[in-house]
């Protein structure tokens, strides 16, 4: 005889349930107590989570400068009132790392980052103030196109499109971005079923749901009073560290045994970390999965990361804010942004000075630049060229002989 009332109260994520592809439907969708996944669930997943982090302190961490190029020279725009937003503060709130990291986080969570840009009345530009993505959508009003959002206060507030930076994750009709979690929300569904199974397995004290039955025939009396020992006798059991239940009957309790389908629970979990990953284009090393790693591989897959994950994301970024924070104008006179990967490709202290040494000698590097890439101050008479042979100034192959020894 099945008792009704087993050791606890499971859910469809009961570990002596297998974790097939029609439970975990069940547990998605269910009768309205399932888990539905949204962006804000799916950072929950600690191989999302780890991807978006990976991301978005990458590209917060990355130098960026305004510069100008004037009559075919590179010089700093520190003039600019863009260049103190985007090197050291945008906002009283963020320094231009937490920024640039927050905007990241919700363009992968969600799809878009909004960041509003703060004018003066003479259209100079103040401050760079996020907005929730949760809050902001792009709205037509008559034959014009306008970002609905709110100010820190709550209130609705009317955004023209050229005072809003908006970076974009893939999407569909050029205007929006499409949330990367939404996107593959089955994927991302079956490794928070995984998980929220693994901890509903755990908290029971990994033991397996079982049936009692009693050895003979019950009274009325007798099994009304079984079901209502036993509930918390289970309870009493879970807060006491004496692992020993006495029941007043005479019971039989065969386990459940988990199913070959829910043995293959760490598998099902590290496929997941692998399929995020690749969602995100993330080295699968770079979120702590390393069971095809090797040294050779990511130091390989290190150069990869850079040139076909970041480099995207870094041209997405650099063109949207050539195009806001700067009017035509000063477009004209030469003002844009760089992002400067360099930090990203910084190799080990033989490589930098092999790359050094090859540069100086072959005349393309002057020694003070190479002491500048160290952080080290510039040394009057290094600012000029060498050449490899015999590593000699460029000035003296223009000297007599005599006047070289």
């Amino acid at each position: 005889m099945l008792l009704d009332t087993l050791f606890e109260s499971r859910s469809l994520e009961n570990p002596s349930v297998p974790l097939t592809g029609q439970n975990l439907q069940e547990i998605l969708i269910g009768d309205g107590d399932g888990l539905r996944v949204t962006p804000e669930i799916g950072w929950r997943l600690t191989a999302v989570y780890s991807s978006i982090y990976v991301l978005a302190s990458s590209l917060g961490q990355l130098p960026v400068a305004v510069l100008r190029k004037v009559d075919g020279q590179i010089i700093p725009g520190t003039d600019h009132p863009a260049h103190y937003l985007l090197h050291d503060a945008p906002n009283d709130w963020q320094t231009s790392y937490k920024w640039r990291e927050t905007c990241m986080g919700h363009v992968l969570g969600w799809g878009n980052g909004y960041s509003r840009l703060v004018r003066s009345r003479r259209g100079e530009l103040q401050a760079i103030e996020r907005h929730l993505p949760q809050d902001t959508t792009l709205a037509k009003v008559g034959n014009r196109w306008v970002y609905s959002t709110r100010d820190d206060d709550g209130a609705p507030l009317a955004v023209a499109p050229e005072d809003m930076v908006h970076i974009r994750a893939l999407g569909r009709d050029g205007r929006m971005g499409v949330s990367p979690i939404m996107q593959h929300a089955e994927a991302i569904g079956l490794g928070l079923a995984a998980q929220r199974y693994g901890k509903q397995f755990f908290d029971g004290g990994g033991r397996p749901t079982g049936i009692l039955t009693p050895k003979g025939d019950l009274s009325d009396n007798a099994w009304t009073r079984l079901k209502e020992f036993w509930p918390s006798a289970v309870a009493r059991l879970k807060r006491s560290d004496n692992k020993t239940l006495l029941v007043p009957a005479d019971l039989d309790f065969r386990a459940l045994t988990i199913e070959p389908e829910a043995a293959q629970f760490i598998e099902t979990r590290k496929l997941t970390r692998s399929e995020v990953a690749a969602l995100f284009n993330v080295p699968a090393h770079m979120i702590n999965d390393l069971d095809r790693a090797t040294f050779s591989n990511i130091s390989e897959q290190a150069i990869q990361f850079v040139r076909h994950t970041m480099m995207p994301w870094v041209q997405n970024w650099e063109q949207e804010l050539n195009r806001r924070l700067f009017t035509r104008a000063e477009r004209a006179a030469g003002y844009y942004i760089k992002f400067n990967l360099g930090g990203l490709l910084r190799g080990t202290p033989k490589e930098r000075g092999e790359l050094y040494h090859f540069g100086i000698t072959d005349g393309w590097m002057t020694r003070n630049e190479a002491r500048l890439f160290e952080d080290f101050n510039p040394i009057d008479g290094l600012d000029e060229m060498l050449i490899s042979v015999n590593a000699r100034p460029i000035s003296e192959l223009h000297q007599a002989p005599d006047q070289l020894q």
